[in-house]
């Protein structure tokens, strides 16, 4: 698994070592290769090749296994968390604390020393149609109000970001996908170092945050094209418009899920173009010489 593929799940780490609460001062991640641990970080991340706990090997941390293996011969103090990937716990090894499995292939042998083994079970969906309209009802109302604010109190920003998706769109996206992806892995290496855990997980907020600003924006330019006077009102209705199009898009299979990523970073490169919407786009151009 590389850096750029194990970025969710090591977004879903910090998350569990933030709620955690626990105190940590170093973070230490495995992509590739057969490493033998004689010593951990106060947390270890397995996310490829296979990390193994030697026989003789006593080891205090915590231990994440999002990719590859995972294979403990000797003695972990602390918790092992599986994600994804392959974790084995041999005869005579001892984990201390929990050994907690979410998803992937996990081994424990009875012969094994374990505080406490623990299988998450994965929740029943609800295919209820009242929870589904509920929740396009509540992401509706989050966004027809931000549309509506953002009409009604600042129309030339909402003109902005909606004239460098409509006359832009390529650069747009282009700048959304380098910028988004660019933050992501930001973030993401700022957390490893625990002290910044903070202002990354606030990063990874506020670029959704972003996302929806765009979405929102996306829904005023549909209002504006349909025969309805007032603008707040045709930009709410043109956020329903939009949610629905992008939920139906949902139910296709690859292409949809494509065309929904290709609104989302276009509608972020927009916003980062106009600087929230604060300044008019103009790509810059190039004279040529005489």
């Amino acid at each position: 698994m590389s850096p750029t593929e194990a970025i969710p799940l090591l977004i879903v780490v910090l998350l569990m070592v933030s709620i955690g609460g626990t105190e940590i001062q170093e973070m230490s991640v495995t992509f590739q290769g057969d490493n033998d641990v004689d010593s951990l970080a106060d947390v270890h991340v397995v996310a490829g090749g296979t990390t193994t706990v030697p026989e003789d090997a006593t080891v205090s941390g915590d231990i994440y296994v999002i990719g590859g293996t995972a294979d403990i011969d000797g003695t972990i103090d602390g918790d092992v968390t599986l994600l994804n990937g392959n974790l084995t716990v041999r005869d005579g090894a001892t984990v201390t604390g929990t050994v907690q499995t979410y998803s992937g292939s996990a081994s424990v042998s009875p012969d094994a020393s374990v505080g406490k083994v623990s299988q998450f079970e994965t929740p029943t969906p609800s295919s209820s149609p009242a929870q589904q309209i509920g929740g396009f009802l509540l992401q509706f109302l989050v966004l027809g109000a931000f549309g509506w604010w953002l009409v009604e109190r600042h129309p030339l920003v909402i003109e902005n970001v909606g004239a460098a998706i409509t006359d832009h769109a390529l650069v747009s996206g282009v700048i959304g996908s380098l910028g988004a992806t660019t933050l992501l892995v930001l973030f993401v290496y700022m957390a490893f170092t625990l002290i910044l855990l903070p202002v990354a997980i606030v990063g990874l907020i506020a670029e959704f945050l972003v996302v929806l600003y765009g979405q929102a924006v996306f829904g005023y330019l549909i209002g504006t094209r349909l025969p309805i006077e007032r603008d707040g009102v045709a930009t709410i209705v043109g956020i329903a418009a939009f949610l629905l199009v992008i939920e139906l898009l949902g139910f296709v299979p690859y292409l949809g899920g494509i065309a929904q990523l290709t609104v989302a970073v276009v509608g972020f490169g927009a916003v980062l173009n106009t600087y929230f919407g604060l300044q008019r786009f103009e790509p810059v151009t190039i004279q040529g010489g005489a």
